[in-house]
């Protein structure tokens, strides 16, 4: 088996067109990096942003007669000087998050986002404190104060911006209006360079149904190739001493090894990628996994994206399993990569019209399973990896079983 195994993957690794996709595979991660480098707010970005603003305050202060370091006592009007309170205190505010970033301190940094949630939440204690879906929800303050604490305790360096109009959850649902929706996903939508920020993001792109598209064309011609009932090389190969299951369970091994290689070069590539022009960023980043009831916890970046990659693999064998049938079926390249790619799009296309957790299309949607969003919006917290990881690997086993049988039937 092991050496038929190796026979298979030099095959399948042999063609052109199989470099041809890997290079674009190697132009998109690239091309995409280069945009997420461009994103990536700096540090020195936001000294300055620091710098201009202490200046704006200062110069306030001063129009108004008043200079830092005086007693605010002496301002005899109330108004004014519960404005130059307002002022000194931002000037604080700003003044030690540049502490901060000059120095690398991010604890000091996180800090200040953490005393403004805080003070927030005395006034707020409780989600029935305001409408429950109206963005920015009370749940989203707190998943960005809890984040922050998680970046305090265990010092990693934030991925910024951090202040709590960066966190959009799936309970906010109603804007005040277009232009307030607009800004929310702009503000949300956060990019860095670093190692594993990147790779999250790229696997937000990658590990879904297009991706699974591009895996389909690179293996599409996986059985095809062997000339099913034309004399092709599978005829040869039964000649051999070797049983008919051993062929046809060797090819399946085979693309799903491949499949796995592929992904690892991809971590690999992205991860040296954002070390060498940026950093290698935290593994133990924190990333929202939703609970029932308003709950919610964090999951490490690392062991999310560990997680990511597994279901998404299983994605692929399920795949994979729709390929071997159309192959053997229709026998040709072109009509069993169309069969394939036409039952996986309308199976997520219309995935809510079959209730329940074993409901395999369910599953493509890799981190919205991951981070229990499908399940939130579902109402059914059965819907989880170790469920999607089942429906998968059972589903495939089914179909790979039927595909074997129709081609031994086909085979005498």
């Amino acid at each position: 088996m092991h050496k038929f195994i190796m026979f298979e993957m030099k095959k399948a690794t042999k063609s052109a067109f199989f470099y041809i996709l890997l290079a674009l595979l190697v132009l998109v991660v690239s091309g995409y990096f280069i945009y997420n480098y461009i994103q990536t707010e700096r540090v020195e970005d936001l000294i300055e942003e620091a710098e201009t603003k202490v200046s704006a305050y200062e110069r306030r202060l001063e129009e108004r007669g008043f200079e830092k370091g005086s007693d605010i006592n002496d301002v005899k009007d109330p108004l004014e000087a519960r404005e130059i309170e307002i002022n000194l205190k931002f000037i604080e505010r700003n003044e030690t998050r540049l502490q901060g970033y000059e120095n690398h301190d991010w604890k000091k940094v996180v800090g200040e986002e953490i005393k403004i949630l805080e003070y927030y939440f005395e006034r707020f204690p409780t989600q029935a404190e305001e409408q429950v879906y109206t963005w920015l929800t009370h749940f989203s303050r707190e998943v960005n104060l809890e984040r922050n604490r998680w970046l305090r305790d265990r010092e990693i360096r934030p991925v910024f911006p951090i202040h709590e109009g960066t966190e959009l959850t799936v309970y906010d649902e109603v804007f005040d209006s277009e232009i307030d929706e607009e800004a929310a996903h702009m503000a949300s939508n956060i990019h860095s360079s670093s190692g594993f920020y990147f790779l999250y993001r790229l696997f937000e792109m990658l590990l879904t149904v297009f991706g699974a598209a591009f895996f389909l064309f690179l293996f599409g011609n996986v059985m095809t190739r062997e000339g099913l009932g034309q004399n092709g090389p599978i005829h040869f190969l039964y000649t051999q001493p070797i049983r008919r299951g051993t062929v046809f369970v060797s090819k399946v091994i085979t693309i799903a090894l491949v499949s796995l290689l592929t992904v690892l070069g991809v971590v690999v590539f992205s991860l040296l990628l954002g070390t060498v022009f940026d950093r290698l960023g935290a593994w133990d980043y924190p990333v929202l996994i939703y609970e029932p009831e308003f709950q919610f916890s964090f999951m490490p970046m690392g062991a999310f994206l560990l997680w990511s990659a597994l279901l998404f693999l299983m994605v692929l064998v399920f795949c994979y399993a729709w390929l071997f049938l159309f192959s053997v079926l229709a026998r040709r390249t072109s009509i069993a990569i169309g069969l394939t790619l036409a039952v996986v799009f309308l199976g997520v296309q219309f995935n809510d019209q079959i209730i329940g957790a074993y409901n395999p299309f369910l599953y493509f949607d890799v981190y919205e399973i991951i981070t229990l969003e499908t399940a939130l919006v579902q109402e059914n917290f059965d819907i989880n990896l170790v469920n999607g990881v089942l429906s998968l690997g059972v589903s495939s086993l089914l179909i790979l079983s039927l595909s074997y049988f129709i081609l031994r039937v086909r085979m005498r």
